[in-house]
């Protein structure tokens, strides 16, 4: 291979870096961009640095220490330890005939996670994340029962492929791909299944991105019970689709505007034997027909808008289910809930914030602050997605969430968030004798949330 004299000295210099430094080898990334940035070398010869870089790494470690496959150019681990207080009040609705009960409770939570993520050789990657807590929307662990121990979980585990700039592939169990709001997708929620994403390169640094995602929600067995639905032996998939349009704005296109239509549907099948507390913090069961949603998510940032380093943020979430009528008013054993004709479909849920902050929430001294306003009718979300922490998964809810984070140290924050949230539609009591539906969809008539967080990343 013809290498000119200024790539071989960029060549020679990488190398002679990570013989130098060893335990840095692994950090020479944006270094070896750089250099394919300006044209110094191409990608074949920076992916032949990166491997020579690691086996350099490998060799200049202590033995039996660490071993690196001589196909990992990147591996990267991080991880966080987050100690919660949290006080909580719901207020049920009362079966008829009976008085409203306030459940108030206070607990101590914790959270920790640790994540590896690789870069191989070729485009490809993996990675695996590790929580505490089953849960899929919260890797929160109360701490109770005279100091027992508890459980490690898989939450991630995924092969990548990027075959270029504007192709990528994803499998297995994986980060959220989507651009969304919590008011569709809980945000410890990690998906399951497949996902592509193409991008297009714009004028300057706008981009647009076609994303899709197959979903994997339920695997059931084919066999069907005499009696049974149908759907009852078909696997629950959730297709998902989404444009995201991003464009940079302002002094330095340090500003975006970013919109995101999208359409999320569901096969026609069942999810049965979600137990609340191990497969999610409030389990749904049912059927996932007439789940058809258009989702309209954006922002827009205002970069250094009160200084360097400020930043100002209004953004929105809207959702629309086409089928919110079938959802509402067939019958149980049709898929719907059974809710009576008369009552509203609450075929759309909404959102719209406001954040202000200065940082990243990288550094001491960085700080947010975020206020938004939701309303989630019953059938206008996926209700084993939403988030776990507004209305404690609730549908027919409307309220309040209002956050605040300051960086103690460059790696320790303190963050207090309060949710208050009332029903919607007070002809809706899905605890009613008539409504033969999950009684929980939408059985409190308000809610107060107050969270205390000290967050330690590494």
């Amino acid at each position: 291979m013809a290498i000119n004299s200024l790539k071989r000295l960029a060549l020679l210099g990488s190398v002679a870096i990570g013989l130098a430094l060893p335990a840095r080898a692994q950090d020479s990334g944006p270094l070896l961009d750089l250099l394919v940035k300006k044209g110094i070398v191409n990608d074949q010869e920076a992916e032949d640095i990166r491997a020579a870089l690691v086996k350099d790494f490998a060799a200049n470690t202590s033995a039996g220490k660490l071993n690196l496959s001589p196909a990992l150019t990147e591996f990267a681990l991080s991880g966080d330890m987050r100690l919660r207080e949290q006080f909580e009040t719901q207020r049920t609705i009362a079966v008829p005939g009976t008085a409203s009960v306030a459940n108030e409770r206070e607990r101590v939570r914790l959270r920790f996670r640790l994540n590896g993520d690789l870069k191989l050789q070729s485009g490809w990657g993996a990675g695996f994340s590790l929580q505490t807590a089953q849960n899929a929307d919260s890797a929160n662990q109360t701490l109770d029962n005279i100091g027992t121990n508890y459980g490690i979980y898989l939450a991630r585990a995924y092969v990548s492929y990027q075959p270029s700039l504007n192709w990528f592939f994803t499998g297995g169990k994986f980060k959220n791909p989507f651009f969304t709001t919590d008011l569709v997708w809980d945000a410890d929620i990690n998906p399951q299944g497949f996902a592509e994403t193409h991008t297009t390169f714009l004028n300057g640094k706008d981009t647009f991105e076609v994303r899709a995602g197959q979903l994997v929600m339920k695997d059931n067995a084919e066999a069907i019970a005499a009696g049974a639905a149908p759907t009852t032996g078909v696997d629950a998939w959730l297709f998902d689709q989404q444009l995201v349009y991003t464009k940079w704005f302002g002094a330095e296109n340090l500003s975006d505007v970013l919109f995101a239509p999208g359409f999320m549907f569901y096969n026609a099948s069942t999810i049965t034997s979600q137990v609340s507390g191990t497969n999610k913090e409030q389990a749904y069961n049912g059927s996932t027909k007439y789940l058809k949603i258009v989702t309209l998510p954006g922002e827009v940032n205002f970069a250094n808008i009160y200084g360097t380093g400020t930043q100002l943020k209004t953004y929105w979430d809207f959702t629309y289910n086409t089928a919110a009528n079938d959802r509402a008013h067939q019958s149980v054993a049709n898929g719907g809930y059974g809710l009576p004709a008369t009552t509203n479909k609450g075929a759309m849920s909404w959102l719209v914030g406001l954040g202000y902050g200065y940082g990243q929430g990288k550094n001491k001294g960085d700080y947010s602050l975020k206020a938004d306003y939701r309303q989630t009718g019953i059938s206008a979300l996926d209700p084993n997605i939403t988030d776990s922490d507004f209305a404690f998964n609730r549908l027919n809810q409307k309220g309040y969430k209002f956050s605040g984070s300051y960086n103690l140290t460059d790696f320790a924050s303190l963050t207090v968030t309060y949710f208050i949230t009332s029903r919607l539609n007070d002809s809706i009591n899905t605890k009613a004798p008539a409504l033969a539906a999950d009684p929980t969809l939408s059985d409190l008539n308000s809610t107060n949330t107050l969270q205390v967080d000290l967050n330690v990343k590494f």
